[in-house]
């Protein structure tokens, strides 16, 4: 019998339990391809017509995803060899020369490299133009996408999974070197020595999570965070990470041996097997179980963002595009034609027809160091709108009027897509405004929370008194602004390019459909390849679990055996491994959805958002998808344990 023959016995008979290895790295190959061929589609670039941004974003994805596929296939890789050191070590002791099993084992995981890749590639080019219509569906455009053979794609998904595949099987061929005769035997015969969960460890994991979870919830209100934002996250992150990694180390087990001490649970049948192994098992496996939880808890984060935002795009874009069109005034003739072509319309009713004037006044605040809005951006000027103008505006918009201010008064407008208050309250805070000869100071009355404008920045914006504007006006040019509402705003794409062929020569323009084409175009690619991204981050980790385990679970095979002989059913075996296995899953799924959902809430204060219900979809979904690698686990490792 020749080595190739060898290889593919092997190949053939442990086919079953690399299955999910195979199965998880073709699927990492197939979201990889699909990015690949996105970044190179120009369908899908022309459509979103920005190819600058488009690209980048599945260039820096797809390297993520290969960053962590790389580590996934490494380890999931050492995990089958140290399952089978003692079958190594049978071949050596059989005579069989080192360099000969290093072929072997290098053959054998070259050979279920190369298959997984051939199937995700083929899988890959089948599903292309199924993937290609999530992503044009979630970006809100209305095209046909045809196929498109790309050889590009296919020769760099080739190429580097060719070479992470040559490195894991290097990675076998090297073991022989590694290891002497006797740790190949001993690999799988490593009892777990008993101890104690540390009571100081312990509380200093409640120490620690506390600690990054006050810091999260308080980032909003803080200083700091806005002048250290960077530093203040790192450090938050290694604290939560040390909570988390201290959690599973003692914590955890400490709890368990707490249940352990109370007898009416403990004095149970199937609560004394479940526990008499499990505090071990989370503290040795601590350093895995908090790489799962983070992961977890990235992936939540990401997929989580991405669909928030998908989910209130409509609501997010309201709330920054007050009107359905705005336009500076240039042209009497030009101004006419548009407001016939909207009054005209019959397909998007007109709600409403303003016009108002404001003056751009360069000034400045003493005490106000974060002025809001686009102050800089506007060379320090503010733009300055009438209190008449403003109440006939906010009747329309529904919005409050304001009280009567007199000639020292003055309301700020503060709105910005982060951090929508400003940390330093304006109110009762004095802005002075620039005259030829003096400069008037005003006293900030109050601060509402809204834009007036829909520009792309916003400008900073007071409200001043009548009898003040036409002061004001005597020096500063007078900016006429006309503003529509219409119904339907969001889908009126077609009666915007009519009115921007008319007005797009003459002066700025904004459209509230092309602020939410943008925004959902945006927010649809991110939703895509969060979500791509995440299934991949768990089917790793899942597989992770997985593979730990059925290894744990084939080395404790003769446990469960002596235990079928003093009288124990199947049934009440595959119990016991049941119970065991969920909280090993539970666990991790638990503390990714808790620091997930505390990142969150964090986000959602700093953007002024509600998270609530779209991360609550996100986290069924997620643990459902999780828990069907609980339900593969628990069968896999009882057909391991009762068919033996």
């Amino acid at each position: 019998m020749t080595l190739i023959d060898v290889v593919k016995k092997n190949v053939k008979h442990n086919f079953q339990h690399y299955f999910l290895y195979v199965a998880s790295m073709t699927f990492s190959i197939l979201i990889y391809f699909t990015f690949v061929s996105l970044q190179y589609n120009k369908q899908i670039a022309n459509a979103f017509d920005q190819t600058d941004k488009i690209q980048p974003a599945f260039f820096a994805s797809s390297f993520i995803l290969l960053l962590f596929v790389t580590i996934f296939i490494w380890y999931s890789n050492a995990f089958f060899i140290k399952k089978r050191k003692q079958e190594i070590g049978l071949y050596s002791l059989l005579g069989v020369e080192k360099t000969d099993i290093g072929r072997m084992l290098f053959y054998e995981n070259f050979i279920l490299g190369v298959i997984a890749l051939i199937i995700g590639i083929a899988l890959g080019e089948l599903f292309s133009i199924f993937f290609s219509m999530i992503l044009v569906k979630l970006m809100g455009f209305s095209m046909v996408v045809h196929f498109s053979f790309n050889s590009t794609a296919i020769i760099q998904t080739l190429i580097v999974f060719s070479i992470i595949t040559f490195l894991t099987s290097l990675q076998g061929y090297l073991i022989m070197h590694r290891f002497q005769l006797i740790d190949l035997f001993r690999a799988k015969n490593k009892g777990e020595t008993l101890s104690k969960p540390s009571i100081i460890i312990a509380l200093l994991s409640l120490i620690f999570i506390g600690v990054s979870y006050w810091m999260f919830l308080t980032a909003a209100d803080s200083k700091s965070w806005d002048q250290h934002f960077g530093r203040n996250l790192l450090i938050t992150l290694v604290i939560m990470i040390i909570g988390s990694y201290f959690f599973f180390h003692s914590l955890s087990g400490f709890f368990v041996q707490m249940l352990q001490n109370k007898k009416s649970i403990y004095y149970k049948w199937a609560n004394l097997l479940t526990f008499t192994q499990l505090t071990n098992r989370l503290k040795s496996n601590a350093i895995m179980l908090t790489t799962i939880s983070i992961l977890n808890g990235v992936t939540l984060i990401a997929f989580g963002f991405a669909y928030t935002m998908y989910y209130n795009t409509l609501n997010t874009m309201k709330d920054f595009v007050p009107y359905s069109y705005q336009y500076e005034i240039t042209s009497d003739e030009i101004d006419q034609q548009i407001t016939a072509l909207i009054q005209n319309n019959k397909e998007y009713p007109l709600l409403f027809d303003e016009t108002f004037d404001y003056l751009m006044v360069k000034g400045d605040t003493a005490s106000l160091k974060n002025i809001p809005g686009g102050y800089l951006y506007y060379e320090e000027q503010f733009a300055v709108v009438s209190e008449s103008s403003y109440n006939q505006l906010a009747k329309s918009l529904e919005r409050e009027p304001l009280p009567s201010l007199n000639e020292s008064e003055a309301v700020m407008l503060e709105k910005n897509f982060i951090g929508s208050q400003n940390k330093e309250k304006s109110t009762e805070q004095p802005v002075s405004l620039s005259l030829a000869n003096e400069d008037i100071s005003l006293m900030i009355k109050e601060s509402k929370i809204e834009v007036l404008f829909n520009n792309d920045i916003q400008p900073a914006t007071l409200i001043v008194s009548d009898s003040m504007f036409k002061t004001l006006q005597k020096e500063h040019k007078t900016i006429s602004s006309h503003v529509f509402k219409v119904e339907d705003e969001e889908q009126s794409a077609t009666l915007t390019k009519k009115v921007k062929e008319l007005v797009a020569p003459y002066t700025a323009f904004y459209s509230f459909s092309d602020s939410y084409q943008t925004a959902q175009s945006v927010y649809g690619l991110l939703i895509f390849i969060g979500g791509f991204l995440g299934l991949v981050f768990l089917s790793a980790t899942g597989s992770i679990i997985y593979f730990k385990m059925l290894t744990e679970a084939a080395e404790d095979r003769q446990r469960y055996t002596t235990l079928r002989n003093v009288g124990m059913s199947k049934w009440e075996v595959k119990r016991v491994i049941a119970k065991q296995y969920m909280i090993i899953f539970l666990l991790p799924l638990i503390v990714g959805i808790a620091h997930s959902s505390i990142m969150l809430w964090s986000l959602s204060k700093l953007m002024d958002m509600n998270f609530i219900t779209p991360v609550i979809i996100i986290n069924i979904v997620y643990a459902i998808l999780y828990g069907s690698y609980y339900i593969m686990t628990v069968g896999t490792a009882n057909k391991l344990v009762n068919n033996s």
